[in-house]
């Protein structure tokens, strides 16, 4: 038999192995982060890690070790993600965040709602390039509109959600409050023709009704219909936008709050490449595939019920190479935790394909104006 000081002597031996072997796998996970973020990839592969505990635990020749092999593999992988999203987070220093459209948008009036004033803000042309940015480090958070309460869901939004490997940390609602726009001096008299985007037009049907003479021209946005107005000078043109977009083009507010409805609401997500939520989470949002078999959606759906989750929202999106197939796009609140939404997520696995956590988060509490 060993005595104790052998045998401490032979585990610190072993400890300084497992050490640097340790160190190693840390270098190797900070590799597979850049590539990850090279290839918008996220950092979390759920079917990957499992195919991973199941190798380990099925070379382990002692029965009694398998489980705490598993659990031993199961925390280096934790500690790997984990280091890969601090070297990524590094990488990412930038804290500007990003929104799509020009200054004045109602994007922009989400990212001040959220961020407050002084928070460094870039804008872009299209969607993509703000998830682009994201992605790729160039910014820290992007702002983008998933849902409108009048007109629906932002599908391109959805897709691109489902594309990037960047994860939802925050929730704002903007209440859409539309007033017509003219430059200084101008009067409501004056104005012969107004540019908005068609929301814009549609969402104010009753105050137009009283201008009936009036020529409705449509615009990329509302923002850049001000713009437009402001770059114009002519008092004869007026633009529907926001509050905010007659303070950045110097306009003045012919006739404010001409919106026919006063519940009019955008919901915006905020994005990050690191998945740490802005806030204590109570709200997640996840996606899933599911089998073309009789029952399978079902089933995936008695998962939340199951798991005394609330769904608030639902989006189907179809799959680019399969005719009549289905990408889901679920948002839900209750216990979200992170043990709760593993096991939620493990439950899914027998019905469901390509599933992953978008993001757990705080949801909007208080409705931001524009």
């Amino acid at each position: 038999m060993k005595d104790l000081t052998q045998c401490r002597a032979e585990i610190d031996a072993i400890d300084t192995r497992l050490i640097a072997l340790f160190e190693e796998r840390m270098r190797v996970a900070r590799d597979v982060a850049y590539y990850k973020q090279a290839h918008h990839m996220d950092i979390l592969d759920s079917s990957r890690e499992q195919a991973v505990l199941d190798s380990r635990a099925a070379r382990v020749s002692e029965d009694v070790l398998r489980q705490p092999t598993v659990e031993l593999f199961r925390e280096l992988m934790r500690l790997s993600r984990e280091e890969q999203r601090r070297c990524l987070d590094a990488l990412n220093s930038s804290q500007a965040v990003a929104y799509c459209g020009v200054p004045g948008a109602f994007s922009e009036s989400a990212v001040v709602g959220f961020f407050g004033e002084d928070c460094e803000r870039v804008h872009f042309r299209t969607f993509e390039e703000v998830f682009s940015a994201v992605a790729q480090g160039t910014v820290r958070y992007g702002v983008v509109p998933v849902e409108n309460s009048s007109s629906g869901s932002v599908n391109s939004v959805y897709d691109l959600l489902g594309k990037y490997a960047c994860h939802i940390v925050g929730e704002q609602l903007v209440r859409v409050e539309h007033c017509l726009l003219g430059v200084p001096g101008a009067t409501l008299a004056d104005v012969t023709t107004v540019f908005s985007h068609e929301q814009g037009f549609a969402q104010c049907p009753v105050f137009l009704a009283e201008h009936p003479d009036w020529v409705k021209t449509p615009y990329f946005n509302t923002a850049i219909a001000a713009q437009h107005v402001a770059e114009l000078g002519d008092p004869h043109n007026a633009a529907i936008a926001s509050r905010l977009a007659a303070k950045h083009y110097g306009l003045d507010i012919l006739a404010p709050n001409i919106h026919s409805s006063d519940s009019n609401h955008t919901r915006f997500c905020v994005v990050s490449a690191s998945p740490t939520p802005i806030g204590v989470p109570d709200k997640a949002t996840l996606t899933f595939t599911v089998r073309h078999e009789r029952g399978t959606l079902m089933r995936a759906l008695s998962s939340f019920v199951a798991m005394g989750m609330n769904l608030t929202h639902i989006e189907s999106r179809p799959l680019r190479d399969a005719s009549w197939e289905y990408c889901f796009y679920v948002d839900l609140t209750g216990n979200v935790s992170e043990g709760n939404l593993r096991i939620l997520l493990e439950s899914l696995t027998a019905d469901t394909e390509n599933c992953r956590l978008l993001g757990a988060y705080r949801a909007a509490k208080e409705q931001g104006h524009a």
